[in-house]
């Protein structure tokens, strides 16, 4: 299935009228059946769904470890994804839907949703720059956005500030998902120590870099209050408004280098 697909518009720029084509970005639905369940339903952009489904299932804590079977079925109205996995109390009664914005929508409780959420213990420093120059060269691979500018990214990098995977997506909680899903599969997971959205930064996206170990959650965008509190007592450095002139840090400031 297509990533991007075209489309007729009628271009209208300072009395200037032009009929073109414009790229647009695919949006489709991705069903998740989990060892015969049912467990999500989510609006995604279509490709590397073995790796988005792989990182929400981590992120929801259902499971860490490899899958016993994957397999995808194109229909014209979306795609399912169907897989087998070892852990099956961990999906029992589970079931949870989400769309591009929204990563908790589904959630039982509120004890349910601050769960299984622990202080990371990792002593690497960051700097603006480092965090600069990790932008600087996600920018690049953002061939998505670049053709219609409707893509998230989320991108991983090592603590050489190289990049470890880039993936743009309509949502950016399937981004964060997808990024994650490829460093487990590809064992590179502990590799990580820094995370860049094109996003707002919400809870939900700090729980998913801290089930991930990430300790540095960076964003060009601004964070909600939840998220720097949350950040805070998960001993997370977050970094917003991501800029070429300016990063402004919120928590954990002992890591950032201009204030340690």
């Amino acid at each position: 299935m297509q990533k991007i697909q075209s489309a007729a518009s009628f271009k209208c720029t300072e009395g200037k009228n032009q009929r073109q084509n414009d790229c647009l970005l695919v949006e489709t639905p991705l069903q998740i059946i989990v060892n015969g369940q049912d467990l999500s339903l989510t609006m995604q952009t279509p490709g590397d769904e073995r790796y988005l489904v792989r990182g929400l299932l981590h992120s929801e804590g259902i499971s860490s470890h490899a899958f016993e079977s994957f397999s995808l079925e194109e229909w014209e109205q979306g795609i399912i994804a169907r897989l087998k996995i070892f852990e099956q109390d961990k999906i029992q009664g589970r079931r949870f839907g989400s769309s591009p914005s929204c990563g908790i929508c589904g959630k039982r409780n509120v004890e349910q949703l601050f769960s299984n959420l622990e202080a990371l213990e990792d002593d690497f420093l960051v700097s603006a720059e480092f965090i600069q120059e990790a932008f600087s060269s996600a920018r690049k691979d953002q061939l998505l956005f670049a053709l219609t500018g409707g893509s998230h990214a989320a991108a991983a990098f090592d603590q050489a500030g190289q990049v470890l995977c880039l993936f743009e997506d309509v949502g950016r909680h399937n981004a964060v998902d997808k990024v994650i899903g490829f460093l487990l599969e590809k064992d590179l997971l502990a590799q990580a120590k820094l995370l860049t959205v094109s996003g707002r930064v919400s809870f939900e996206i700090i729980q998913k870099c801290n089930r991930a170990n990430i300790p540095i959650l960076a964003s060009i965008s601004a964070p909600s209050s939840l998220a720097v509190e949350w950040a805070e007592k998960l001993n997370m450095t977050l970094a917003a408004f991501c800029r070429e002139d300016r990063v402004t840090f919120y928590s954990s400031l002992e890591r950032a280098r201009e204030v340690v």
